[in-house]
């Protein structure tokens, strides 16, 4: 068929309102900033959501500002308010001022300056893309996202532009490290923030808009390049294998398509099919070279821009012209897509059952997981000789990431017992060459290679009826809740899950979020800022919904990154994560520009501008002081200071300091003890004893209460702090490792008061420990201390006897 008479694709809309006209130029030259703007902003958002850092942040939103000034970029910023405009800014305000009620100062900051940034992007797209250039935005975010995908790939194989974005980012205070961007072994790549997860998330975003890009490209060689970035990205995210992310990401593309017009959604089904074929193969070529060294280690990033033009071919010379045979053949149309839906399911099903011999390699290992009856085993192996780990997880140790180890040794001929609680039984092999088959004594065959499925994929998908990541995460959830409880109205303040969680864990573990955003906001911010996130999203639905009539493809692809930045964050803590939050804002600007009404209230809009900008200067300036006051504080400690000289920065860097000032205040009150000052002392050990955080009462136990050898108080601000720590183990014996050191600073007089606290705080203990998943378990010589105070306790020994005896204990030990 000719170029003249080959049918035009029906996927590419004709009717003028579903492509952005050319914006007007009038007005536009005659700012300063606007003939740059469009050409710094790609660069502004790749900096914004890379120079990871309280500081960077700030930077951005300063930025921002600038390239608001100006009188039609105001103009526009009154201009877009919105419901959606209004719910984003009285959200961010929230998260903002959570940060200032938090008793968690050190991470209240960080979390802080991630919504100055954000919300300085949302106003600046307000600002400065009207709807006639929201196409520029898109390309903006294609791109960036597409170099954040090929720095993901190339820091799992090559690592020649990852050297070089390395060596830029911590010139600019950033410090990646090239051993944390990598390969996860047979699993999955790690990408650049080494978070495959969130880094997933954010790609994704990139997905849904090149689709958009592509399917309303005006030329052939503008949709090749979109394709570019559609196959860079698309490799990215399967080799990120995300299984939280991908399965968001289906609900996502199945929006996608639903809210396209008819006509447009067997094009996009198609377009989708193609791409998921196409990425498939190429993950199969780009695994065995991940994580390699040498010629070979090119070929990921080399296949990237070929898995591009290879969809951009798929779809030129078959796409095309399935679609054109499928048009207005609805009969057909569901044949073949019911035909589809049968082929994957038998896809996946021999995808699983398919499998055959596996080839270990020395210095390496492969885990394979069963689900055998309890009772006894043996193991019959055939091939190589190799040797095998053994190891079953019931419920709880699922939760704690632990096992019970069944059998080690060789393969051949083992033996081991599965216990009636077992959830999951693992193999662990490891070996050099090929093993045929592996079979358990009633028959069950262990799977080994899986022959339509690439080995990381095969790798992570197993034991996926018991993962223990999705199980501990529904531990996050229930301790999420419960901690949300105890604060229900306003909640813990930004950053307060990091810091308070340790308070109700039934087992130890190190989680700055709860993995579900609808909760982390009832953590942070309570109902207040649960109401709010709500807010949010309903006024995004809303807006769209009020925009449907206008049609086109951009409201599908916006009603999908909607669909994405909700679905995942209910298992992710994607909303938490500085560098999904810059994009996210962007698209959520993108979404109140073009939902915006002409006929808004100007009154309203310039309130609302003023809000919002107000909101990121008076928190950016915090921030700013916060800086200040660190800069004093390191000068204070390399320069000698006269006492006065000294207590009066002190004063002046506790005063600067809003979010976290512990440190600056303890070393006030510390002085101020030291020059006889009780006053500022007192008011010192109150506000730190406030906080109910551990370390500020540890200091002010240790630098307080025992030099004053207030010995009730030195034990009562000890008991307050070690609750907000009270899963840790270390913390605990921290503490009586200063119980031990007390002893040294007390008197005779104290034996008594000493004695009886210590036994307290073990009684306490013990307390805690009842029911618990995870019991405290004090080190030995913490354990025969207590054991040596309750012994004195018990026997009545005080005084001068008492202090003799533990002097005396304590030397021996």
């Amino acid at each position: 068929m000719s170029k003249k008479n080959r049918p035009m694709r029906q996927d590419v809309p004709a009717a003028p309102v579903q492509r952005e006209a050319a914006a007007p130029r009038k007005g536009l030259l005659k700012e300063p900033l606007a003939r740059c703007f469009f050409y710094l902003f790609p660069i502004l958002l790749f900096l914004s959501i890379t120079v990871l850092t309280r500081k960077g942040s700030v930077c951005v939103a300063a930025v921002c500002l600038l390239f608001t000034i100006g009188r039609e970029p105001l103009r526009r910023l009154r201009d877009s308010f919105t419901p959606l405009a209004a719910a984003v800014i009285l959200y961010t305000g929230v998260c903002l001022f959570s940060g200032l009620w938090s008793h968690f100062g050190a991470y209240a900051g960080n979390e802080s300056s991630k919504q100055i940034m954000a919300l300085a992007l949302f106003l600046l797209v307000l600002a400065r893309f009207p709807k006639a250039r929201l196409r520029r935005l898109f390309q903006a975010v294609s791109a960036v996202l597409s170099a954040v995908s090929l720095l993901c790939i190339d820091g799992a194989s090559l690592k020649l532009l990852t050297r070089g974005f390395i060596w830029v980012m911590n010139r600019l205070g950033t410090g990646y490290l090239a051993e944390e961007m990598g390969y996860e072994s047979g699993i999955r790549i790690t990408g650049i923030y080494n978070n495959p997860n969130i880094a997933a998330g954010m790609i994704a975003f990139g997905l849904l808009v090149s689709l958009f890009l592509y399917r309303t490209a005006r030329s052939e060689r503008a949709r090749g390049l979109y394709a570019v970035s559609l196959g860079i990205q698309a490799l990215a995210f399967f080799l990120s294998f995300s299984m939280g992310a991908m399965a968001a990401f289906a609900m996502t593309c199945l929006v996608y398509v639903l809210a396209s017009g008819k006509e447009e959604r067997l094009g996009l089904f198609l377009l989708m099919l193609e791409c998921v074929i196409v990425t498939v193969l190429c993950s199969f070529a780009a695994t065995p070279f991940l994580g390699t060294s040498g010629a070979g280690s090119a070929v990921p990033v080399l296949l990237a821009p070929v898995c591009g033009l290879l969809i951009w071919a798929l779809d030129r010379f078959a796409g095309t012209r399935i679609l054109s045979l499928l048009e207005s053949r609805t009969k057909a149309v569901a044949a073949v897509i019911a035909g589809l839906v049968v082929l994957l399911v038998v896809y996946l099903v021999l995808a699983f059952r398919l499998t055959g011999p596996v080839t270990l390699s020395a210095g390496e290992s492969l885990s394979r997981a069963v689900d055998p009856a309890p009772g006894s085993y043996t193991v019959t192996a055939e091939g190589t000789e190799a040797g095998v780990q053994i190891y079953c997880q019931n419920e709880a140790q699922l939760m704690m990431h632990t096992n019970t180890v069944l059998y080690e040794g060789p393969l051949s001929g083992a033996a081991f017992t599965v216990p009636e609680d077992s959830k999951i039984v693992w193999f662990v092999l490891s070996g050099e060459g090929v093993l045929e088959r592996v079979t358990l004594s009633d028959g069950t065959a262990l799977p080994l290679g899986y022959k339509l499925l690439p080995s990381f994929a095969a790798n992570r998908l197993q034991g996926l009826w018991a993962n223990q990541n999705f199980i501990q995460r529904l531990v996050f959830f229930r301790d999420g809740i419960t901690l949300w409880k105890q604060s229900p109205i306003y909640g813990w303040g930004a950053g307060g899950v990091e810091g308070q969680i340790t308070a109700v864990q039934q087992f130890y573990y190190q989680s700055k979020y709860v993995h579900n955003h609808f909760i982390q906001m009832l953590d942070e911010a309570g109902i207040i800022g649960f109401v709010t996130f709500l807010a949010l999203l309903a006024a995004a639905v809303w807006g769209l919904i009020r925009q449907r009539k206008q049609g086109g493809p951009l409201l599908p692809m916006l009603a999908a990154c909607l669909t994405m930045m909700t679905a995942h964050s209910l298992t992710e803590v994607v909303w938490s994560a500085r560098m999904y939050l810059g994009i996210v804002y962007v698209l959520l600007g993108a979404m109140a520009v073009w939902t915006a009404r002409e006929d808004g209230r100007r009154a309203v809009g310039w309130a609302s501008a003023g809000v919002g900008w107000g909101l990121v200067v008076v928190f950016s300036i915090l921030q700013i002081c916060s800086f200040a006051a660190a800069a004093q504080h390191l000068k204070v400690a390399t320069m000698p200071s006269l006492p006065d000289d000294l207590l009066e920065r002190l004063e002046r860097m506790d005063a600067l300091e809003v979010y976290d000032d512990t440190e600056y205040k303890a070393n006030l009150m510390l002085n101020s003890l030291q020059v006889g000052d009780l006053n500022t002392a007192g008011r010192c050990v109150r506000e730190l004893l406030a906080k109910k955080e551990y370390i500020a009462c540890y200091n002010a136990a240790g630098y307080y209460y025992l030099p004053l050898k207030n010995v009730d108080g030195f034990f009562a601000a000890l008991k307050t702090g070690i609750l907000q720590e009270a899963s840790d183990t270390m913390s605990w014996n921290t503490l009586f490792y200063m119980f031990r050191q007390a002893h040294l600073q007390l008197e005779p007089e104290h034996m008594a008061d000493y004695t009886r606290n210590i036994v307290e705080m073990g009684d306490f203990l013990d307390s805690f420990n009842q029911g618990r998943m995870e019991v405290i378990v004090l080190e030995p010589e913490n354990q025969a201390f207590l054991d040596e105070a309750r012994a004195l306790y018990r026997d009545g020994v005080t005084g001068q006897e008492a202090y003799d005896a533990m002097a005396e204990y304590l030397a021996l030990e």
